[in-house]
């Protein structure tokens, strides 16, 4: 069986979602109108589902492996990371006025 990384797992889970949300910042501050594009909508939908729960994820899998190594400052980190991740994200989600 192969040796599986949860550090691994979490960070991936946060480039996803770092990726996710400079996709959002670069579709909204440039002049790329992506309405024209068939079934947009949904695909859009999913993104932000996942840049949603993808911080929650991080924070979860960081947690098993800090769990698992709590004497390894990485772990330490990456669920320190985790967390202000999702604590920004919900700072956001909270002062805009769009919800």
């Amino acid at each position: 069986m192969a040796k599986f990384s949860w550090r691994s797992a979490s960070i991936s889970c946060l480039a996803i979602w770092a990726a996710i949300w400079f996709l959002f910042l670069f579709i909204r501050f440039s002049t790329l109108d992506i309405r024209m594009v068939p079934g947009i909508g949904p695909v859009m939908l999913l993104a932000l589902i996942v840049a949603l729960v993808a911080p929650i994820v991080a924070i979860g899998l960081a947690g098993i492996a800090l769990f698992r190594q709590p004497r390894e400052p990485v772990s330490w980190l990456i669920l320190g990371c985790a967390i202000a991740a999702f604590v920004g994200q919900g700072i956001l989600f909270a002062i805009t006025r769009w919800l």
